[in-house]
């Protein structure tokens, strides 16, 4: 089979493998389609706890090929992440933070690939008519589910989100059907702000052409960058919360953030790490087609071209994916 392998950091090829071998409860799967995350490009830069030589690829629809658990051909999309189990934080109920986390992806090939062999207990059956399209961000909406449990938002709150990628439609999807508050992104290209306003109608300005400052019960930081961060602390309302979502290079800490402010002003300043718990719910929204997650998907590829995403020299719109055809 043919998959996207990465020996090292910076040496990215297609190579010809062979198909996986199914140990006892896993299941093959033939990969329709995975996207491409920002941590595939981390991986690719040796800039996150990578196992290498990896196939990599963590945002994943497949369909059964062969599994003692599941019907052939029902299609289903995979929880890249696999705890422990008896380290402290997974016997606190914390499995996203435990000491020895693997990932689907990560620390074992994953989905840039023609076949998968995936346990079975980290998959996920969707509904037979779903598009890969949107199937393809189940797992990612899973991640976004957790850091709206972490947020503890009113269904009033006025709500800012920093970034208009993906991420950030996505969060704004769902505060627009859960909390009657004011919701507005924050985006520096206009490109996207012209996109954003004509496919979704959602409200969207540059930063720097907003004025008002400390309106905002909750930030949602979508952009992975410490300007994002910066400004999500000038909009926060005192009181108010900020969730970092989006990943900083890891090592990076230059930030303006005054420690006394956050004191003084009663800011609440949380991360949101992965999914715990949460990707069922994310498959259950994704297959009642509430919502247009395949607008979001403006980038598809096959494995060839998706090496060009991955190694940095393409950059999507919004969302690019492999879709295996």
């Amino acid at each position: 089979m043919k998959a996207l392998y990465i020996r090292e950091p910076h040496h990215i090829e297609i190579i010809d493998k062979d198909a996986p071998i199914t140990k006892e409860n896993e299941s093959l799967l033939k990969v329709l389609g995975c996207g491409v995350c920002g941590t595939d490009l981390k991986i690719y830069k040796g800039e996150t706890l990578a196992t290498y030589p990896l196939v990599p690829g963590h945002e994943i629809v497949g369909e059964i090929v062969y599994s003692s658990e599941y019907e052939k051909g029902t299609k289903v999309t995979v929880d890249p992440n696999k705890s422990c189990g008896y380290c402290k934080y997974c016997r606190e109920g914390k499995p996203h933070l435990c000491e020895n986390l693997k990932a689907v992806g990560v620390n074992k090939d994953g989905g840039f690939a023609e076949m998968l062999s995936v346990p079975n207990d980290l998959i996920y059956p969707l509904n037979k008519d779903i598009d890969v399209e949107s199937a393809i961000f189940a797992e990612p909406l899973s991640c976004i589910i957790h850091g709206l449990d972490l947020s503890d938002f009113s269904f009033t709150d006025d709500v800012a989100i920093i970034g208009g990628g993906a991420i950030g439609l996505i969060f704004t999807m769902l505060f627009s059907q859960f909390s009657i508050g004011k919701k507005l992104i924050f985006e520096i290209s206009q490109e996207k702000i012209t996109y954003i306003k004509k496919e979704f109608g959602f409200d969207v300005i540059n930063p720097q052409e907003h004025k008002n400052t400390k309106e905002f019960d909750l930030v949602i930081e979508c952009s992975g960058s410490i300007s994002g961060l910066e400004l999500s602390y000038s909009l926060v309302k005192k009181g108010g919360k900020i969730i970092v979502f989006g990943v900083t290079p890891k090592g990076l800490k230059t930030t303006n953030l005054e420690p006394f402010k956050i004191y003084s002003e009663e800011i609440t300043l949380t991360g949101s790490y992965i999914n715990p718990f949460t990707m069922q719910k994310a498959v259950k929204i994704i297959n009642s087609k509430e919502f247009p997650f395949h607008k979001l998907l403006t980038d598809q590829a096959s494995l060839q071209d998706i090496n060009e995403y991955i190694s940095g020299n393409k950059h999507p719109f919004l969302k690019a994916a492999y879709i295996n055809k």
